[in-house]
């Protein structure tokens, strides 16, 4: 199977490569092409970034690059674009002006003169290493030529703090312009909205009285999944008993686990609501009323809406060893346990608590920047570039 997998992706990669030479017979045309975490789900800074290039501009055409086997809804502006399609990903790659993507550009993909390609990442803020930082796992010859292309391909890096784009510098070995503007899916969580709030609430049937408690771990292997074993009902029982109120857990799978993860969902007991499904991450922190993770930045997400935040790393030593970690856990401004016992004891003792002066100073350390208003600086930009004008493209000064 392992090399049958091999040859489809080497084949597909040589066609790729070939039509990406035969569509530079195609003049650019007025359309974006966008991805978010190969296709997985319609999310993150990708999504706010076109959502808001569609009110400046209703009349560009927008493609979303869509894996197959995940399903969810793309708004009736965007179409929708097969992930691993030769022809028609190739085609609209090749003959647009601009690209954003989330993720790492795989090796096989070519720009040409004239098209902009905007980086935007997933993880500000990240406590895990990222691509060439992590030294301990070897990266496969096809992971190093993604890391190397998108290095090469980009035209601008997005970044919301002095401490991602050191990393983007060092673990994309990246020397073009980054732009320190702030992460457009937290826009709504610098902004705050209630109705958000409710909204959530209404669509996963959860009572407006009830208080929510979100767990969203990072990825992890498949051999690797047993740490989230964990005795949901002690959890509940605990924050009913010393939170205030009625408690509703939800748990969301990394977007990468999310097939995966069907078996292991079968375990969750009836106080748990999966919600991997949900179509944006970024709503869930604003509906919920404390956070749980463990080397996930969506903590950091979270931290932005004052909410009580925790680390819960069973696994940390060996985490830390092989894939590495930008800080220790015991730094962060958050209560960190390492085993369940110790989880336990800490929902029992910090009722609610956010640490406000700990955040502060967390924030002023890594730089961390955010407006509200990313997204639309980033429209802008992509807006301007199509109609022809690299001034504000030119003009930024990287950190």
């Amino acid at each position: 199977m392992m090399i049958l997998r091999k040859a489809y992706r080497f084949i597909r990669a040589k066609i790729s490569t070939l039509l990406f030479y035969v569509f530079r017979l195609f003049p650019l045309q007025d359309k974006v092409v966008v991805s978010s975490y190969r296709g997985k789900n319609y999310s993150d800074n990708p999504r706010y970034i076109l959502e808001a290039l569609h009110k400046i501009n209703p009349t560009l055409k927008i493609y979303w690059q869509k894996d197959p086997k995940f399903h969810y809804q793309l708004p009736p502006f965007v179409k929708a674009l097969p992930f691993y399609s030769c022809i028609s990903k190739t085609y609209h790659l090749a003959t647009s002006k601009v690209w954003i993507d989330s993720n790492r550009i795989e090796g096989h993909i070519r720009k040409r003169k004239g098209q902009l390609f905007i980086q935007t990442w997933h993880g500000g803020l990240g406590i895990k290493k990222i691509q060439n930082d992590v030294k301990a796992i070897a990266q496969s010859s096809w992971q190093i030529k993604e890391i190397n292309n998108t290095s090469k391909l980009a035209d601008l890096f997005i970044s919301n703090s002095t401490h991602i784009t050191q990393i983007y510098r060092k673990s994309f070995h990246y020397t073009g312009k980054i732009w320190k503007c702030g992460y457009p899916k937290n826009d709504i969580l610098v902004q705050g909205n209630p109705e958000i709030y409710h909204k959530v609430r209404k669509n996963l049937n959860i009572s407006e009285k009830s208080k929510i408690f979100l767990y969203a771990p990072t990825f992890r292997k498949s051999e690797q999944k047993d740490i989230f074993n964990i005795d949901w009902d002690k959890v509940k029982a605990s924050l009913d008993q010393y939170w205030n109120g009625s408690w509703e857990i939800l748990v969301r799978w990394h977007p990468s686990m999310a097939m995966e993860m069907k078996e292991f969902d079968k375990r969750l007991n009836q106080s748990v609501h999966n919600v991997t499904s949900y179509p944006d991450m970024q709503e869930l922190i604003l509906a919920c009323n404390a956070f749980m993770s463990d080397y996930s930045s969506g903590i950091f997400d979270a931290a932005l809406c004052k909410i009580p935040c925790f680390t819960y790393a069973p696994d940390y030593d060996e985490y830390k060893e092989k894939q590495g970690v930008y800080y220790e856990l015991s730094e962060l401004p958050f209560p960190f346990a390492k085993t369940f016992d110790c989880l336990l004891d800490i929902l029992k003792t910090n009722k609610e608590f956010f640490d406000a002066n700990k955040w502060q100073g967390f924030t002023n350390l890594t730089g961390l920047y955010e407006t509200g208003h990313a997204a639309e600086d980033i429209a802008n930009l992509v807006n301007e570039f199509i109609r022809g004008n690299r001034k504000p493209l030119d003009e930024i000064q990287s950190d």
